[in-house]
């Protein structure tokens, strides 16, 4: 009980101080942007009423959908091929030594230059350029950190759990999964960020649609409200997956384990 009392009292002034720290940012802009001309710098309060002006036009919902769909594919193919391999190269010393360069290769690529790639290969696709951007960005991280997550695995437990011909289901609920899931959702968070900005870069450059596309739009239009507007649509969206899906995971593990221990 105690535990549940601090955490709500820390999770509180925790809101608290980020909502300050917002409030700061939006005055400081305000004022700012009464220095500037609206081509440079919108106010806060223009770039809600470009916001306004694409929800009414449904190119909001349309190109928000668009987006969303994208991220999600390809970061779902990153959860479950990175899971997948690191299962199976942890058991294998050779496939580990042999694909661990190219992990690293994959990893310390620039987005830039898959990007470049994925238009060569597929064109200015609709949504093979950005699922695939998103993918090969995000497939290391969920990689590293679920390989990492099998060294805290009971192995010696897995074992006796086979003695006793237990089924492979149980094991995976029962011994994989209560060692790997901190190790996944913390992929998840860190990947979910790589993915949100992969999409968003893939469809600036090489899609015809999407919030990225949108984006492109507005620059080369020297729309600066609507570049602004979709920039705190983007922010919103990075805040809700953040605070209202990945934290409440977060905490729930953090007093799972705790409870555990």
């Amino acid at each position: 009980v105690s535990y549940q009392m601090s955490y709500s009292t820390s999770k509180n002034k925790r809101i608290l101080i980020g909502a300050t720290g917002i409030m700061v940012v939006l005055l400081f802009w305000t004022l700012l942007s009464r220095s500037f001309h609206t081509l440079i710098l919108p106010s806060p309060l223009e770039s809600i009423e470009a916001i306004k002006g694409l929800w009414s036009s449904g190119e909001l919902t349309k190109n928000l959908l668009i987006t969303l769909t994208r991220t999600f594919v390809g970061f779902s193919m990153a959860i479950i091929i990175g899971s997948v391999l690191a299962l199976l190269f942890k058991s294998s010393e050779f496939w580990q030594h042999f694909f661990r360069p190219l992990i690293t290769i994959i990893q310390t690529t620039p987005p830039v230059i898959w990007l470049a790639l994925a238009v060569i290969w597929f064109g200015i696709a609709d949504n093979l350029t950005p699922i695939f951007l998103i993918f090969i960005v995000t497939f290391p991280v969920i990689f590293i950190n679920i390989f990492s997550g099998l060294d805290n695995v009971n192995f010696q437990l897995i074992e006796m759990a086979r003695v006793y011909r237990c089924s492979k289901s149980k094991i995976i609920l029962n011994i994989y999964l209560p060692s790997l899931i901190p190790h996944l959702v913390s992929a998840m968070s860190i990947g979910l960020a790589f993915a949100w900005k992969s999409t968003i870069f893939a469809e600036f450059i090489g899609s015809s649609s999407g919030i990225g596309f949108a984006l492109s739009m507005a620059n080369s239009n020297l729309q600066t409200e609507k570049l602004f507007g979709w920039a705190l649509v983007l922010i919103l969206l990075m805040l809700i997956f953040e605070y209202g899906i990945l934290q409440p995971i977060k905490a729930y593990v953090t007093r799972w384990e705790y409870h555990e221990q």
